[in-house]
């Protein structure tokens, strides 16, 4: 008890970094703003601390890393949306339509671009269908990212100078929580980038030019959006091979971008585009305008700080104005992309390492010496980037923790359902099973391991991702998904033990049930419980089944 009230700071601090860091900063301007401490003694100071910040540095890179790779050989997964990823990547390997119609009865495509899903399902079919080969991919891409961030910063300033950054970008990126490593867009996209970064800065022109257009390529083809966070990357091509090269890579990018839809009988871009047209009517959410201005404003320090220098843009040949252009509006715009219903604070991810590589291209250039340390002595600049420094390492050691806590825990049965599928396709082998879905919180997270269904070759009939989404929009529930629950497409339903089937609130406000009552009634009409489990009771189809014998009241299931 006696740590409660430093642990409620704690969190207080890593849930508002800026506020963190601006307290931090008004207290070095009350204690050191006005010292006349030389330049000589800083840099000796510096010497000094060097090998300690170096080791915490190592510490906490090795521990992202770690963490990482610890939930990949986890058997369960952290986020709903991950299970629907894996689910749809094995079900468009195996030859099913990865965007189906609005009018389909199988209903579980979801926003995310084409790439995603192929990468997904490309190292599922590799290593066998299992969950922890759905990982892989994210794990790789993120690996790689962190590579080619460090390999881009060392560029322009020193090995230990490159390590501190890139360690820097791996706290904020703990501060999304697990966003970074999940069987999602966003680690593919953090590879995107960096792959831009690194590449537009390379003093090879077919090396920029590939590299360019192979990121931008495959950052629209995992969220349409994404073209903001290649701004910085194709201005920054323009600056070191010219504008040919820069339209030849947005050439060959948008060849990219088509290549899915050409390639692939079963990856549909009508569809595509029609479900895009759906996402414009899930409106914005103002009230999260603040909490997102102040994570951009903090993550921008680095950058903020040297621009504060005083000079032109205009004036600095390593910094144009067309970059800092490119900069400003991809920022302000993702914030706007961050206030759709359901995106959020992960957003803002890409734009980390694009803080980074831009802070390690400013502060040599500006002339670190003279920024910090103007007329030989400490300045408020040195604060500012000492407050965000250690609001970064408490904030992302924190929302760490926290984070991997908390997946830790929606993990916990994994182990324990899958065991329990498996045993029961292998009681049932003749008959078709999905998984269904019952209840809220806990309860939608034990239906986390429908992949398993998948990769036995069950088919897959709806997902409660794609529906929350169509249902947002406004979007009628497709009647022939009604149709196919009545005659029975899924023999077998596993749902949520002593929920009432079928009934989900959706994430997105009202959150109203996303499941309309005809289909709770075409249910209860053709299904009967046939057996029961730790973790689901077992829905088997049959159409003399009544109405009256099949009624259950929702409980709490036992652990």
């Amino acid at each position: 008890m006696t740590f409660r009230p430093l642990l409620d700071f704690m969190i207080f601090c890593a849930r508002h970094p800026l506020f963190t860091s601006a307290a931090l900063m008004a207290v070095w301007l009350v204690t050191r703003y006005r010292s006349s401490r030389r330049v000589s003694d800083v840099d000796a100071s510096w010497r000094r601390s060097r090998p300690i910040l170096v080791v915490v540095a190592s510490g906490v890179f090795v521990s992202f890393l770690v963490t990482c790779f610890w939930y990949m050989t986890h058997a369960g997964y952290a986020s709903n949306v991950e299970a629907m990823v894996t689910t749809v990547a094995w079900w468009v390997q195996t030859g099913g339509q990865l965007y189906h119609a609005p009018d389909a009865a199988q209903q579980y495509s979801a926003l995310y671009g084409p790439a995603v899903y192929l990468a997904t399902g490309f190292y599922l079919d590799l290593l066998g269908p299992s969950i922890m080969a759905s990982k892989v991919g994210s794990l790789l891409a993120l690996y790689g990212s962190v590579a080619l961030l460090y390999l881009t910063i060392r560029r322009w300033v020193s090995n230990t100078l490159a390590l501190g950054l890139t360690t820097i970008a791996v706290l904020l990126y703990w501060t999304c929580g697990t966003s970074s490593m999940l069987v999602r867009a966003d680690p593919y996209l953090l590879a995107a980038v960096c792959l831009g970064m690194y590449s537009a800065g390379s003093p090879r022109r077919l090396l920029a030019v590939l590299g360019s257009a192979l990121g931008l390529g495959l950052a629209i083809n995992l969220k349409l959006h994404s073209l903001l966070y290649l701004l910085p990357v194709l201005t920054l091509l323009d600056e070191h091979h010219g504008s040919r090269s820069t339209l030849v890579a947005l050439g060959l990018g948008s060849t990219l971008v088509l290549a899915p839809f050409v390639l692939y009988d079963n990856v549909s871009l009508v569809n595509y585009i029609l479900w895009l047209g759906m996402s414009t009517h899930h409106g914005l959410q103002f009230e999260s305008l603040p909490h997102l201005l102040s994570r951009a404003v903090f993550f921008a320090v680095p950058v903020l700080v040297p621009l504060s220098s005083g000079s032109r843009p205009a004036d600095r040949p390593w910094m144009r104005r067309q970059l800092i252009l490119a900069w400003v509006v991809g920022n302000l715009v993702v914030i706007v992309f961050a206030m759709k219903p359901g995106a959020g604070q992960v957003h803002l991810l890409p734009i980390i390492p694009i803080n980074m590589v831009f802070a390690a291209r400013l502060w040599p250039a500006e002339g670190m010496r003279g920024l910090l340390f103007p007329n030989r002595r400490v300045s408020w600049r040195l604060g500012a980037v000492t407050a965000f420094f250690v609001a970064a390492v408490i904030s992302g050691s924190v929302s760490g923790y926290r984070s991997a806590r908390l997946a830790s825990s929606l993990m916990k049965h994994a182990d324990k359902i899958d065991v329990e599928v498996q045993e029961i396709m292998a009681a049932h082998p003749d008959r078709t099973i999905g998984m269904g879905y019952g209840g809220a919180d806990r309860y939608f997270h034990w239906t986390n391991l429908r992949p398993l269904l998948a990769f036995a070759g069950h088919p897959v009939l709806l997902d409660a991702i794609s529906i929350m989404d169509t249902r947002r929009a406004h979007q009628d529930f497709c009647g022939a998904t009604i149709d196919a629950m009545s005659e029975g497409f899924i023999d077998l339903w596993l749902v949520p033990r002593d929920q009432q089937p079928f009934s989900l609130p959706n994430w997105y406000p009202p959150h109203e049930d996303i499941f309309p009552g005809d289909l709770r009634t075409a249910f209860a009409a053709h299904y009967r419980i046939e057996g029961r489990t730790r973790f689901f009771d077992l829905w088997g189809y049959d159409p003399t089944a009544s109405l009256e014998a099949i009624r259950i009241d929702p409980g709490v299931a036992s652990d």
